[in-house]
């Protein structure tokens, strides 16, 4: 039974909205047109009235499925669920952040890598590798560190094969 409770429920949420159209098209603040393609531009041919008389045959119709079933009153529609929101996270005290190094992000999908803001020199695959910080200003100074032509550039590292991997670049570095 809950299925045509949700079909009538439907005719009357359409027959709602096609009763606001027929309104809309009957005080002139809706017009409906059809273009044609016709040398030099287009024709456009007023279409409004054939609308109306397609509003009022679906809502005839809206009306003959729902007194079918006279018994059926439709449950009242729940609202939409909230969207959800973003709360952003606490950061913690400085003295913790200082105390206690996070570790780099592993990446799940490929073991024994991590991902972070590799400090490189040159071009791949020839490029000299410095090392890998979580963030890209730790990054950065490590570069300034490193010398000259070293960069900070997002990327994977494996420690084991001492291989640093990154997509391609889009700025000039």
């Amino acid at each position: 039974m809950a299925d045509i409770e949700d079909i009538i429920a439907w005719c009357r949420q359409e027959q709602a909205r096609l009763t606001q159209r027929l309104e809309q098209l009957q005080s002139g603040r809706l017009r409906i047109v059809e273009k044609h393609a016709q040398a030099p531009g287009w024709l456009e041919i007023d279409t409004t009235a054939q609308s109306m008389d397609l509003c009022r045959q679906y809502m005839s119709e809206l009306s003959a499925i729902i007194a079918r079933h006279p018994e059926i009153i439709p449950a009242p529609a729940q609202p939409p669920a909230p969207p959800p929101r973003m709360v952003p996270p606490v950061p913690p005290p400085a003295a913790a952040v200082a105390a206690a190094p996070r570790p780099l992000l592993t990446d799940p999908t490929h073991p024994g890598w991590v991902n972070g803001w590799g400090v490189v020199k040159g071009r791949p695959p020839k490029w000299q590798f410095a090392g890998i910080y979580e963030t890209h200003a730790a990054a950065d100074e490590a570069a300034a560190k490193a010398g000259e032509g070293y960069y900070a550039r997002w990327g994977g590292y494996n420690a084991r094969t001492k291989e640093f991997t990154s997509g391609p670049s889009f700025s000039g570095a």
